[in-house]
């Protein structure tokens, strides 16, 4: 995203010194974290996703009050058990703590999940709408602190580029080639 915005800093020093412009360049800029903060559809996907974090932290809390009293049971008992009993608890210990950690590592990737489709939703539309207004309002260039939103058509030089690129020596000098 990086060179996006590089490329777009290129191309409005450019446009900016382009004379044969009938209109002044017009740049717009849009702050995507506040708008994603203020969006209602954004704040309903955060309170969606609050409360599934609470009740898996809930189902933690409990598995972990669990895994403590069986825990505090076998430290209890461990005097009075045979060796074969002392290894199946362990390894029953063992298998809750891992039981734990592999639900910790889904409830993790469920969340994450969830709150990456939110945000693609929220995001493919506001690109939409930045889209529509950069139209609507004439705008050269809109960008926001990562990259370009919006660029005007006319102002795409990808053509020329393609073209430059297709045209390139057959020599092969630009390969270290002689």
């Amino acid at each position: 995203m990086e060179w996006r915005l590089r490329l777009g800093v290129l191309l409005l020093l450019t446009l900016t010194s382009v004379a044969a412009w009938a209109d002044p360049p017009k740049i717009g800029f849009v702050d995507l974290d506040r708008a994603l903060r203020e969006l209602p559809e954004a704040q309903a996907g955060a309170a969606s996703l609050n409360k599934q974090v609470e009740a898996k932290q809930k189902e933690m809390e409990a598995r972990r009050q669990q895994i403590d009293a069986f825990q505090k049971t076998l430290e209890k008992d461990f005097p009075h058990l045979t060796n074969a009993q002392r290894q199946e608890r362990e390894a029953q210990l063992q298998g809750m703590i891992l039981n734990l950690q592999q639900f910790q590592r889904q409830a993790q990737d469920t969340l994450n999940y969830q709150r990456n489709q939110i945000l693609k939703s929220i995001q493919d539309r506001l690109v939409k709408v930045v889209s529509r207004i950069g139209r609507a309002g004439h705008y050269t260039v809109i960008l926001n602190d990562k990259s370009v939103l919006y660029v005007n058509g006319a102002i795409d030089i990808t053509p020329q580029v393609v073209a430059a690129m297709e045209n390139k020596p057959a020599t092969g000098k630009m390969n270290g080639g002689k």
